[in-house]
């Protein structure tokens, strides 16, 4: 059996919430290593990381990150 997006989002949602977010976290980590030849990302959470430096009140929290984009998703 081949997996698909759909067979696999089915599963890893039935996990859970520990389970995946570590499981996101394994896969966002997967998906770094491809990009680092380019240097994108690096660069990319290099600035974000300098913008927190740089004002300390912009961040916000894991529960207010998630809500943010849980409900760009549902748009």
């Amino acid at each position: 059996m081949t997996a698909t997006y759909e067979s696999v989002m089915n599963f890893a949602l039935q996990l859970p919430p520990a389970e995946r977010s570590r499981l996101a976290s394994n896969l966002w980590e997967s998906t770094r290593e491809s990009m680092r030849d380019g240097g994108e990302l690096d660069a990319m959470l290099d600035e974000r990381e300098a913008e927190m430096d740089r004002d300390p009140d912009a961040e916000i929290s894991d529960e207010q990150f998630m809500s943010h984009f849980a409900s760009r998703s549902r748009k």
